[in-house]
């Protein structure tokens, strides 16, 4: 199962990381549709989180929601002490909140969470494994976009930008093959990481990706509505289509 992990890990980080790179020689079309992005982004961890790796957790562990709870603190807390890791856009002229080491570690922590929530999720099943990568791939191309902007216009060359977010995206497979030893190796890990994953993707959604949508769609909420629904109608059709 290692190999199909190390995989999907590629496809959902670095690939996702080098189709950011080529939307950006259209920078003024994706500028367009990146909030777009961002809600059909937040409508698929939410659902993924909720219909996918939550069942799984509880069904491992009655103790699931609670590390889930604990994890949501956590990443609180963690987000409240380095500020604000998380930027989809960056307006011309707005000051950063963010120096850019602070940006890059909490870049390398997400991708590290993510790639333990990907080889935990196909350590369950394939169908797990995929849905979860899907919903990984579909946050980080608005998530990516944000961190190149944000790298260009504190003054880095687009190579230099590319090969920051390159390594941080290597993240993701420490995080990977840390997670696939430990839930193969130490008894009652997999249940704990399934909570990790699980708390991810809804604090993500709700906490980060929903109230930047809300604070840059005034005026025109709907555009905003329908991406949200159809990131969540997507995986609602994959659970269906895979463990219907």
């Amino acid at each position: 199962m290692l190999y199909p992990i190390l995989l999907f890990t590629f496809l959902a980080s670095i690939a996702s990381l080098f189709l950011v790179a080529i939307m950006l020689l259209q920078e003024k079309k994706v500028k367009k549709i990146s909030f777009h992005l961002v809600s059909f982004g937040a409508g698929a961890l939410l659902a993924t989180g909720f219909t996918d790796t939550m069942p799984e957790a509880v069904q491992l562990s009655k103790n699931s929601f609670m590390y889930v709870t604990a994890f949501i603190a956590l990443f609180f807390l963690i987000e409240r002490t380095f500020l604000h890791f998380h930027h989809h856009e960056h307006e011309e002229g707005k000051n950063l909140r963010l120096p850019v080491p602070f940006l890059m570690f909490g870049d390398a922590l997400h991708n590290f969470i993510d790639g333990i929530s990907i080889a935990t999720t196909f350590l369950i099943s394939f169908p797990l494994g995929f849905i979860t990568s899907t919903a990984v791939f579909i946050h980080e191309i608005p998530h990516e976009l944000g961190d190149f902007g944000i790298l260009l216009h504190s003054g880095y060359s687009r190579r230099k930008v590319l090969g920051f977010n390159i390594l941080t995206g290597l993240m993701a497979f420490a995080g990977a093959l840390i997670g696939f030893y430990f839930a193969q190796n130490v008894s009652g890990t997999l249940p704990i990481l399934l909570s990790l994953t699980t708390a991810n993707f809804i604090y993500l959604s709700l906490t980060d990706l929903l109230p930047e949508i809300h604070e840059q769609s005034k005026g025109n909420a709907f555009a905003h509505v329908l991406p949200f629904f159809l990131g969540v109608t997507l995986m609602l059709l994959l659970t269906q289509f895979f463990k219907g």
